[in-house]
């Protein structure tokens, strides 16, 4: 369905491939999909299971990129959708993965699914141009920005003074659509309207790095010993990967989307207990 969506004729064999291989070779590769422009694969889809995790997708499909030269690749388990540039490095003898989208119905706003599918859209991979990493939306207001204020922000939601501590958010696995909080309330009394799971993790990094506890000095900031980052001065991972949604705060680049609602709250406790702040005293407002 999303194939159809996206302009894809998925019974027209020049368009869309199942099982596609290359009978030249003698240890036959078998694609799930291959997507077609005038006889040549362009793309290569490794589909998995509804809720499977996306990373031996993700092997696969960059062993069949490159086993086939085809540039780009997609992995997905119908839910959880990640498009690839795939380029080699004649230098350092190896390929590099470029992210174009990186999205799960399931979690994301409609719009931001709609807006980074549209890199796997055939008219714009039949033009001929790369297909590029999906821009932010941009939200055209009708009344003209106000002034800008030396003081800190302070936003007070509508929410009769229901705050709740970040930590104590309940927020269940498998519940769909499931509302953000409607602002969020810092140590120094400071609030910032939330919109967007997004905007929870972001307004914390943006908080840390106003109050000089994150600065280009102690980036990258990642949990663990893993080569995937948080936050850091250039949105690229410690595996060569661009950050797959970025958002600039500052001089620096945060890495909200690493896993779905879940992993985001939880990525926005650990933040921040590293640098020291106590989560029960950063409260939301409870969207309840």
């Amino acid at each position: 369905p999303m194939l159809r969506a996206l302009g894809w004729d998925v019974e027209d064999p020049n368009s869309v491939q199942v099982e596609y291989k290359d009978k030249s070779r003698k240890n036959q590769m078998w694609l799930d999909y291959t997507l077609m422009s005038d006889g040549t694969p362009i793309v290569v889809i490794e589909t998995k299971v509804l809720g499977t995790p996306l990373d031996n997708a993700r092997v696969q499909a960059h062993a069949y990129s490159n086993k086939f030269g085809i540039g780009y690749m997609v992995a997905t388990n119908g839910d959880h959708w990640q498009m690839f540039g795939v380029s080699n490095n004649s230098k350092l003898g190896e390929s590099i993965l470029r992210i174009l989208m990186n999205f799960q119905l399931t979690q994301n706003e409609p719009y931001d699914c709609a807006l980074q599918v549209l890199g796997l859209w055939r008219p714009n991979l039949a033009s001929g141009e790369p297909p590029k990493e999906a821009a932010t939306l941009v939200m055209i207001k009708s009344s003209p920005e106000p002034e800008p204020s030396s003081e800190k922000e302070i936003v007070e939601p509508s929410n009769n003074g229901n705050w709740v501590p970040i930590k104590s958010l309940k927020v269940k696995k498998g519940k769909r659509r499931l509302p953000p909080p409607n602002a969020i309330k810092f140590p120094d009394s400071s609030t910032k309207p939330i919109r967007y799971w997004v905007d929870m993790l972001k307004s914390i990094a943006q908080y840390l790095v106003e109050t000089g506890q994150i600065s280009a000095q102690n980036c990258p900031v990642h949990k663990e010993r893993k080569k995937r980052y948080l936050v850091h001065t250039q949105p690229i991972h410690g595996t060569g990967c661009e950050f797959a949604r970025k958002q600039e705060i500052g001089d620096l680049w945060l890495e909200p989307f690493s896993g779905g609602v879940i992993e985001m709250h939880k990525n926005a406790c650990w933040l921040l207990e590293h640098f020291g702040i106590d989560p029960s005293t950063v409260l939301v407002s409870n969207p309840s």
